[in-house]
């Protein structure tokens, strides 16, 4: 079974530079790579992703909620071999584009010009990008969401709207059009149960982000967007909704969802 995510909250470090590169591990080598998808997903609370197509997500007891549109920005996605090290630096630090972020020979990461992801609001699954790991088994992947630095211009000036945010989201409440925005910063760790084991045969991992549960209070009811003002009850409501949503998990067949079982036969991953 997947583990819950491990929330961390404390303010992030800065935007790693545009390139994938080679991971850490000083034993890995360009002749051990295989080439993994990786995909997301707003299949969290429903079953068959594969074989649902929305236009978009509908919430509330009264579907009063629509999301239409949904964006995230991440700086930085790792994989960690031992799920006991922190792969993503929690230090921000503006002039530092990668910290000790890649130190650890456990880590394995991702480095990207600030990714920008248009979540699927479709239950479908959506490749976003193809990276070369290599052979290994990985505990669990860590991820940075935060808006993009200053100093990455190009991308700030392709998205003007997401310029400061890391979260963008259009809609309508009781048919009133709305958009949501904020910086929220959050330091995400998603545990593989059972662990993601990286060889030949490995082509996809998911990531799974509960978007639905997004704008939802404690009692289950739809929040309305217009009142996660700065300070408010509801954003703070929100954010930390947005914090717990996001799961990963292997997937080859790529129908987007979490079977609680790996292809190698492993379900030795530790639970929180």
């Amino acid at each position: 079974m997947m583990n819950d995510l491990k929330q961390h909250t404390r303010p992030l470090a800065g935007l790693a530079a545009l390139t994938i590169l080679a991971g850490c591990s000083s034993d890995v080598t360009g002749g051990n790579r295989h080439n993994v998808q990786l995909s997301f997903t707003t299949n969290a609370s429903v079953s068959s992703a594969a074989n649902r197509v929305s236009a978009d997500l509908v919430v509330g007891s009264s579907n009063e909620l629509v999301l239409q549109k949904v964006q995230l920005v991440f700086s930085k996605i790792e994989l960690d071999q031992s799920g006991n090290t922190q792969c993503v630096s929690e230090a921000e630090d503006a002039n530092d584009d990668h910290g000790d972020d890649s130190l650890n020979g456990e880590c394995e990461e991702v480095e990207l010009d600030p990714l920008l992801v248009n979540v699927p609001v479709d239950d479908a699954l959506h490749p976003v990008i193809t990276v070369p790991l290599p052979a290994g088994t990985f505990a669990e992947m860590e991820a940075r969401l935060s808006p993009a630095n200053a100093r990455f211009t190009a991308f700030n000036t392709a998205n003007p709207d997401l310029v400061g945010k890391s979260v963008r989201v259009e809609g309508t409440f009781k048919g009133t059009p709305f958009v949501f925005t904020t910086p929220v910063r959050a330091h995400l760790e998603m545990d593989f149960d059972p662990p993601l084991v990286v060889d030949a045969t490995t082509t996809n991992t998911t990531i799974s982000i509960d978007v639905r549960k997004w704008f939802l209070d404690s009692t289950g009811a739809a929040i309305d967007p217009s009142t996660a003002t700065p300070g408010s009850t509801s954003l703070q409501q929100i954010e930390n909704n947005i914090r717990r949503s996001f799961h990963a998990f292997e997937d080859d067949d790529e129908r987007g969802e979490d079977h609680h079982e790996g292809h190698h036969g492993n379900d030795d991953g530790e639970h929180d």
